[in-house]
């Protein structure tokens, strides 16, 4: 196999690969005094000489890290500098498909209507709301980004929650500057354009029933939202811890009921919940749980009247199913059933029930069938089910999601719509006449859908599973059939998270330069249920993702599609982990692979508790401290399986801020493939923003520089 190796002939002047330092350091797995490490941690422990450690800082502030990191981004720089036409280019052409002055559409509540637009030139929205019966009335801005952005001095500027008070005078909203996730809530008096109120250090927060009561959560040293607490605008001083969560497995979120009768706490681990509520008009009441958790059930809640519907995999559902509860009693669950006593939406081996949002008349049932996203509708007469129907969509491969409902008693349910080749559509569904209004759809310059064709296939992995493979190209530059194509195959595969086949303009590129865009839908995710996550794609099944995705590949090669040399891969964060295991297992299979933000470093990252996300995802990977686990995670952990072999080029991302996956993940894996690869390996690259979190630039024209940036390196990889 030939690949072609992105290394650039420079003369005397080529750029020298950094040599990272190699310190002795021990990584103990098993018992360790005064540590939490697991149920059952093998004891005594084992030991790991661990070269790159030092590369570990906490605070983001040593500065013989940060001036490594600054020599890897200046060495890719260097490598990259014959590139800035063809980077420039590709910037022009990802901007050419952005309307960059636009509107949203508009979402009723109350006596407004509220959306957000964006200004040529602006990197952040402006979010706004006008009169709802005069629409053409003059138009109130509640919230402008970019000015926040320039009174924080930042240009990472991340917004997370935005909420709207009960009466509509106030705005709350969190904001996170550096891209660490950790927020501080503002609440801004709309009528005098004033901020009146802060809380920092928080991760959620929702309003109580009325403008002076909030409720928000805080998270521990770990990262871990674990404690709910309310707080009083008119009173300083008050602060209420209202639940607290101390088991490490566990993270705590808070939501409201659609009706806004209840604040609803959940506390979940990977496999277990419980969920507890508070009646926000009689707080005085304390929180009533509804049912105690028991291991390895999992189930949340939505209400109507005096109803709970609880989506739940209790009983052995393994793709869940919905289940009822009286108020009075939300222990006692039972079956969902229409007015003529049939059941409805029991547990389907090959349907998925995702969860259930309520509104005043009906239900809507979020869930999958045959790979794909699928919407139910229950329409109720009185406390009666009344009919209910599955929503019909045109094509055969799509997304769909639930788009912003505001108003309880609203007869239309606001649902997002596309697939591959359709760009986001913004639908509202009339219950009552099941007709689907088309409100907006998103545009996109210089894109013709008829140009584009998109499909599924199927490849057989090793054990024989039929792997789904969602596919789009460009039709008049595989006229009669796809020979031997550029190919980029993007996959993830983790935490039952499935990749759907919707829109993306960012792809364009790719797709008019005649590359064929695949992403593959490997056991880990959910796509095809939830046993191909919960049975066949974690713990001591994780190597059937990496399988899968190899099996997609030569698949794509046995039936003519393309050839090692041509193809490219790419995967973000877990989905890093897959990339790396694949170039462990099969480097000759690929020609260059994009890692943004990887999780590479599982056996050391995973046995450290005092590392965020670590104790929760025990119940993803396994723990390594345990001998159960141990052997099984140090099989694929993409750095401690680095061997003397040939290598195709990689670009490494990472974001300095990421609380997520760490960004010494990325160097260290950057520093144990440029120590362990054969010379004749492809070029490897680390490129670190030293400003980001885990998802990349904020600002949306730095973010189409770094998307650039990489297809620069990928064109060039691919000969293109």
């Amino acid at each position: 196999m030939i690949v072609l190796n992105c290394h650039m002939n420079y003369g005397t002047d080529t750029p020298t690969a950094p040599i990272a330092k190699k310190k002795h350091h021990l990584v103990k797995f098993g018992k360790v005094e005064g540590e939490n490490r697991g149920d059952n941690p093998m004891n005594p422990p084992l030991e790991k000489i661990d070269p790159y450690y030092w590369m570990r800082d906490d605070s983001r502030s040593n500065e013989e890290i940060l001036t490594h990191l600054e020599l890897e981004n200046d060495y890719t720089k260097k490598n990259m500098k014959n590139l800035t036409k063809i980077n420039d280019s590709i910037y022009d052409e990802l901007l050419s498909h952005v309307k960059e002055t636009d509107t949203t559409d508009f979402v009723p509540n109350g006596h407004f209507v509220y959306y957000s637009h964006t200004l040529e030139g602006s990197p952040y929205p402006i979010h706004c709301r006008r009169d709802r019966e005069n629409i053409n009335s003059l138009e109130e801005v509640i919230l402008d980004e970019n000015k926040l952005s320039d009174q924080f001095g930042t240009t990472q500027m991340n917004v997370g929650n935005m909420r709207i008070s009960p009466s509509q005078n106030l705005l709350g909203f969190s904001v996170d500057t550096s891209g660490d996730e950790i927020y501080e809530i503002l609440i801004k008096n709309l009528s005098i354009n004033e901020i009146i109120f802060t809380v920092s250090d928080i991760s959620s927060f929702e309003w109580g029933s009325d403008d002076n009561t909030i409720f928000y959560t805080k998270m521990d040293s770990a990262h871990r939202p674990y404690q709910v607490w309310k707080l009083k605008l008119n009173d300083s001083n008050y602060r209420k811890l209202i639940y607290e969560e101390n088991d490490e497995l566990f993270w705590v979120g808070i939501s409201k009921t659609q009706d806004n009768d209840f604040l609803l706490i959940s506390s979940s681990s990977k496999e277990t919940s419980e969920v507890h509520y508070l009646e926000l008009k009689n707080e005085s009441i304390n929180l009533n749980l509804i049912k105690k958790r028991e291991k390895g059930i999992l189930y949340s809640v939505s209400k109507r009247r005096n109803t709970f519907y609880i989506v739940t995999n209790f009983n052995e559902a393994k793709n869940f199913q919905i289940l009822t509860s009286d108020i009075k009693f939300p222990s006692e669950w039972n079956s969902l059933k229409d007015k003529l006593g049939r059941v409805l939406f029991e547990h389907n081996n090959s349907r998925t029930i995702n969860y259930s949002y309520s509104f005043k008349n009906f239900i809507i049932v979020f869930g999958r069938e045959n790979g794909l996203k699928q919407l139910w509708c229950l329409v109720f007469e009185d406390n009666q089910i009344l009919n209910h129907h599955k929503l019909e969509f045109p094509e055969d491969s799509y997304v769909v999601g639930l788009g912003s409902n505001l108003e309880f008693s609203s007869k239309f349910v606001r649902i997002t719509y596309s697939s591959m080749v359709t760009p986001q559509t913004i639908f509202d569904y009339d219950v009552d006449s099941k007709e689907l209004i088309q409100i907006k759809q998103k545009d996109v310059p210089n894109y013709d859908r008829l140009n584009y064709c998109t499909d599924r296939i199927f490849a057989p992995s090793t054990d024989g599973t039929l792997i789904p493979i969602s596919v789009v190209y460009r039709k008049d530059m595989h006229k009669e059939s796809i020979v031997n194509s550029k190919l980029m195959l993007y996959g993830y595969g983790s935490y039952g998270l499935c990749i759907e086949p919707s829109f993306n303009a960012k792809v364009l590129p790719m797709l008019n330069r005649g590359i064929v865009y695949c992403i593959a839908h490997v056991r880990g995710g959910s796509e095809m249920g939830r046993f191909w996550y919960e049975e066949e794609g974690k713990y001591l099944t994780k190597m059937n993702t990496f399988e899968d995705f190899c099996s997609c590949a030569e698949h794509l090669i046995r039936i003519g599609w393309t050839s090692p040399s041509n193809i490219a891969i790419e995967g973000r964060s877990a989905g890093g982990l897959l990339i790396g295991a694949v170039l462990n297992m099969r480097p000759d299979l690929f020609n260059v692979a994009i890692a943004g933000v990887p999780f590479v470093d599982v056996m050391t990252t995973m046995s450290d508790p005092s590392i965020p996300l670590t104790v929760v995802e025990w119940e993803e990977w396994g723990n390594p401290n345990e001998e159960k686990f141990h052997e099984y995670i140090k099989s694929y952990s993409p750095i401690d399986n680095v061997t003397s072999q040939k290598y195709p080029n990689i670009l490494i991302t990472a974001g300095l801020h990421d609380p997520r996956v760490a960004y010494w993940e990325a160097m260290k894996w950057c520093a144990t493939l440029r120590e362990k690869s054969l010379p004749d390996s492809g070029l490897i690259l680390l490129k670190t923003d030293l400003e980001a979190g885990h998802f990349s630039a904020s600002d949306r024209y730095k973010y189409l520089k770094e998307k650039a940036f990489e297809y620069a390196f990928l064109f060039r990889c691919l000969g293109i």
